[in-house]
Parts: structure tokens; sequence; C-alpha cells
């Protein structure tokens, strides 16, 4: 019951905020039930709830032509920023609605009070102040109610148009990553096919699996881990069969949640720039080490180590790469990750740690193979193209 109230209750405004006629409905309801205890039980001013009741009814007319004159025709002014003219139409509306007050008083409301005791004189006299400041009362409240309303839309204007240019900066730096990562991959294949022909087919069915990833899954907002870890294998096997035996890979990915979703596309730059910027620029042998594990309280870390020549630059400022991972870590996990580079003599590392949908970031360190393998800055020199060949096994 606890949860059912808060979501009724969300479902009523929603329905009271969406249709026009059913917000003035109600707030004349509930001013007509006010006032009529008002004068009523509090200022005495009627005799019984049936003679307030009246009353409050036939004071509905003046009431609503000066409220809505108000918020229909001074209010206005105010939002365009013309307060000079704002002013006016308010001293004008305050002097128009006194005339109009009165002069429905006297030859309306007073003349049904002939003959009749009340406890006050308010009943018998037209130009009594009191009654006009119940009329200011009504209008200043629903003047209020209509300035916050028009805040709050404004606000969630803002917040829409916010929204809408994450969504574009978003999609750009999808357009920008697809391309980039074709491109790269097509090259890939055209070397193998010179240089290999026997494994072209091997490097097709590679590909097929990178471009079916790429049209099925890349613009969802969410995949699921063990998918960009398929990805992930499917463009390493291919570079292995580039490099050849020169190129030492190893490869992590033990125990991922099947349920752990990440967003599609996002370690990708991260693995290509260790292949662009260690083995495509080393004569002698390279070494490539991707590690990924997800701990406790949905805490996904990613730590990629690969060897480079002393002079090499730093990739951060090349191409998409580095630079389009920030901007998407930005938009997509704010304040929920940490992202940090590091370029030592002959080894160049890359840790990301993320919170994935489910849990809370937390400062905690990370699993023990994680630590070990960027503390020492070298991967590991193991078998690749067992766990590349068959990826189930991870």
């Amino acid at each position: 019951m606890a949860q059912t109230n808060p979501q009724w209750l969300t479902h009523a405004l929603r329905a009271i905020d969406e249709r026009r006629w059913l917000r003035h409905g109600l707030f004349w309801l509930v001013r007509t039930v006010v006032l009529t205890w008002l004068v009523t039980y509090i200022i005495h001013v009627a005799v019984n709830v049936r003679l307030g009741l009246r009353d409050m009814l036939l004071l509905l007319v003046p009431h609503m032509l000066a409220t809505y004159a108000l918020l229909y025709g001074v209010l206005p002014a105010l939002w365009q920023g013309r307060r000079t003219r704002f002013l006016l139409l308010l001293a004008g509306w305050a002097l128009l609605s006194l005339t109009l007050h009165h002069a429905f008083r006297y030859f309306v409301l007073v003349p049904r009070y002939v003959g009749l005791k009340t406890p006050i004189s308010d009943a018998h006299n037209a130009l009594s102040p009191g009654p006009f400041i119940v009329l200011l009362i009504t209008a200043g409240v629903a003047a209020c109610l209509r300035v916050y309303r028009q805040w709050r839309q404004k606000e969630l204007d803002n917040a829409q148009l916010t929204h809408d240019n994450y969504q574009a900066e978003l999609q750009l730096l999808k357009a920008q990553i697809h391309p980039h990562f074709l491109f790269n991959t097509l090259n890939n294949l055209y070397a193998l096919t010179l240089r290999q022909a026997d494994q072209a087919p091997e490097v097709v069915a590679r590909l097929t699996g990178l471009l079916q990833f790429v049209v099925e899954q890349g613009d969802a907002p969410l995949v699921t881990l063990r998918d960009e870890v398929a990805l992930l294998r499917n463009y390493m096997a291919l570079e292995q069969l580039r490099y050849g035996p020169r190129l030492t890979l190893e490869f992590r990915a033990d125990d991922l949640p099947a349920t752990a979703q990440i967003a599609p596309l996002l370690l990708l730059p991260l693995v290509e720039n260790a292949f662009k910027h260690g083995s495509a620029e080393q004569v002698g042998r390279a070494h490539i080490s991707v590690v990924l594990a997800v701990e406790a309280g949905h805490r996904f870390t990613c730590v990629i180590i690969n060897t480079k020549n002393d002079t090499a630059a730093e990739p951060t400022q090349s191409g998409i790469g580095l630079r389009n991972v920030r901007q998407r870590l930005e938009l997509l996990y704010p304040q929920r990750h940490r992202f940090e580079t590091e370029a030592r003599a002959d080894t160049y590392i890359v840790r990301l740690t993320l919170q994935l949908p489910g849990g809370e970031m937390a400062d905690a360190p990370p699993a023990a193979p994680l630590r070990q393998l960027a503390a020492a800055g070298q991967p590991a020199v193991s078998e690749f193209s067992q766990s590349i060949a068959h990826p189930h096994h991870a």
C-alpha cells in the first residue's frame, strides 16, 4: 500500500496538469468551499451555510472576470519583461476590479440582504472593503499558481532541451565510432587478404560478427557485457591474424555476470588504440593485455596495457580514440566512472572503472589480478589463440 499511494497521487496530479478544464474547475470548487466556510463560521457575514454558499456562487461572476483578466491580460507583460507596461496594466486592473466588485455588490448582493439581520454590517454595505480583499486573495492565489506553473513548464522545457542536446551529441559520437571502426576493420581485412589469403574465410566470419553487432546493437542504449566482450574477441582475433606471432595477446574476462549491461561500442576504441599505438608502431615483438572484471556492487573495471616505442606519442589526442571515449563516459556515466591513462617509457596503460546499472560507485580498490597487472605495467606473456578461438570459455 505504501508503494501504490505515491503512484496513484502521481497519476492524479499528472491528469490534473494535463487537463486545463480540470485544473480550473478544481480551483474554483476549492475556492467556493473555503470561502463559504469562512464567511459562515469564521467571519460570520452569512447567517447560515445556505446563504453563504449562495453568495459565493454569485460572486463567482466578478471573481472569475477579475482573475482571468489578471492571468491573461496582465501577467503576460511580466513574462515578456515589459515591467512598465505590467505596472500600468496592474494598476488599471485593480481599478476596474474594484469598480466591478462594488457595482456587483450594489446591484446584486446587497439587495438580497434587505430585511435580514447579520452579525456584521458588511452584508448591507456595498462599499465595504472587506469583500474586495477576498477578491484580491482569490486572484492573487490564482496568479501565484499560474506563475509557478509557467516557471515549472520552463524548467521542463529546459530539461527536455538538455536531453535532446544530450541525445544529439551521443548520436554524433556513435556516428563517429561506426565509420571509424568499420574503416579500420576493412583495412585489416585488406591487409590480411593480401598476405594470408588462406585465412580469408575466418576473417570474413569475424567481420560478419562485427558488422552484425554494429547493425543490430550499435544504436541500443545498453547491451549485455558478454555481447560487448564477444565483439572485442572478434576484433582482437582479426588483429592477431594480421600481426601473427610477433604480437602476444592476453585477454581475461572471467565470470562476467550474464545480466551485466554496458553502453555498446564503449570498450572497442580503447582496444583499437592499443593496437594502433602499440603493435602497429612497433617493429619487433609487441604485447597487449586486456583484463575485464565485474566486482561486487556492479563495479566494472577494465585495464588495457600495450607496449610501445620509447618515442611514441601519447594517443590521447589522436583521432576519435580516447577523446571520444571520455565524451561518451561524461554523457552516459556522469559521476559514475573513472578514466585514467598513464604513459610509461615502453608501455601505455588505460584504466577504466564505471558503475554498471544497479549499483553505487565505490572507492574500493580493484581486484587482485587488476592491481597486479596495472602495477606491473607489463602484460603477462600467454597464448591468446585459445581464449579467442573459444569465446564461450570466458
